[in-house]
């Protein structure tokens, strides 16, 4: 019985010593801290959207000329890249027809002669000079016409932009320009009015309709990057394209001093009229690695609840965003602690 007393003692020994040894590691660990972070009022503010495109500068009107009648090159009269009025001869060809049309109206020219003055004198009778005499204007006409379709006219105003054929050579029906960019029909001279010019862009389908009343257009080409010139819109595209969804939309610029050539990069800006959209900081906002989604956490009663988010306009230190309210609390510093449901302390600095 004693035996039993001893045993039943050092047990409840024992058991006692174990339960104050964890009474005491309860009491000894730590309590898990909140993350402290800090937080702003997202709020609803106006701001006026940019638009900004890239394209390339045309030629306000351009057009690769050539001869009506095939034949040799005989003068080209302005060099590359000089200007020329409008109604110039540019290019004079010479060929056969030409040849032949020439030498016939010099034979008749001597007979026509030959015969008036048998008529004058009475010798032959006043019909057979007038039989002469319509012949005579025929062979002018002729002539005149082949001169004309030997010779390149300027349309309008403009410039040589280049030779596609040069003196000498041979013009046939078929003599393709083939640079990329520009027009590819065929021609001697590659002809363009560069007193204006062009910019291509390119307009998403969401966009066009935004766009359509703009009147101020800013352009800048990259050649120039220090140099802001006025722009409006000349026309648009009929169509839309079935597989970028984008339309063509040509932007109209000065270019009297021809510093702009065609095929320069430009880029510009629209400023759309002013709108409202919540503002949150740059600063607050994480995104999805690998992807283009981004979210952000708001406060709520203590806790933190991450948000999806879709970013409307960047604006700097700020974005203009939807997926939140305005008057919500964003988390702006701290957020790299946070999981989707923890509990916060909001920092009060």
């Amino acid at each position: 019985m004693k035996k039993l007393l001893i045993l039943f003692s050092v047990s409840v020994f024992l058991l006692t010593a174990c339960l104050e040894k964890e009474e005491v590691q309860e009491q000894s660990a730590p309590v898990e801290k909140k993350p402290v972070v800090a937080v702003v009022e997202a709020k609803q503010e106006s701001y006026s959207p940019v638009l900004e495109f890239g394209g390339s500068f045309k030629p306000f009107r351009e057009a690769n000329l050539s001869a009506r009648m095939p034949g040799k090159i005989k003068k080209i009269h302005y060099r590359e890249g000089a200007t020329v009025p409008k109604g110039s001869v540019i290019v004079t060809l010479s060929g056969e027809m030409a040849e032949a049309a020439e030498a016939e109206l010099e034979a008749v020219e001597k007979d026509y002669e030959r015969v008036k003055d048998l008529v004058d004198s009475g010798v032959l009778p006043q019909q057979q000079l007038d039989h002469l005499e319509a012949k005579l204007n025929a062979s002018k006409a002729k002539v005149k016409m082949t001169k004309e379709n030997m010779e390149i006219i300027a349309p309008f105003d403009g410039m040589v932009a280049e030779h596609m054929l040069r003196e000498g050579e041979e013009f046939m029906l078929l003599n393709p320009g083939l640079t990329p960019g520009f027009s590819h029909a065929n021609g001697i001279i590659r002809f363009m009015d560069l007193n204006k010019l062009f910019l291509e862009i390119q307009v998403d389908e969401k966009e066009l309709p935004l766009i359509q009343k703009i009147k101020d257009i800013e352009v800048v080409a990259d050649a120039y990057p220090d140099t802001k010139i006025k722009g409006k819109i000349y026309s648009t595209e009929t169509l839309v394209s079935v597989i970028s969804r984008t339309a063509v939309v040509k932007i109209e610029i000065s270019n009297a001093k021809k510093l702009i050539k065609p095929g320069m990069f430009g880029r510009v800006k629209i400023s759309l009229p002013e709108v409202k959209a919540v503002m949150v900081p740059r600063l607050s906002l994480i995104r999805q690695a690998g992807t283009n989604q981004y979210h952000l956490f708001v406060i709520e009663n203590g806790t933190a609840i991450l948000k999806n988010i879709e970013i409307i306009e960047d604006l700097g230190d700020f974005y203009a965003v939807k997926g939140i309210e305005s008057g919500e609390k964003v988390v702006s510093a701290g957020k790299t602690k946070l999981r989707d449901g923890v509990s916060v302390t909001v920092s009060s600095k």
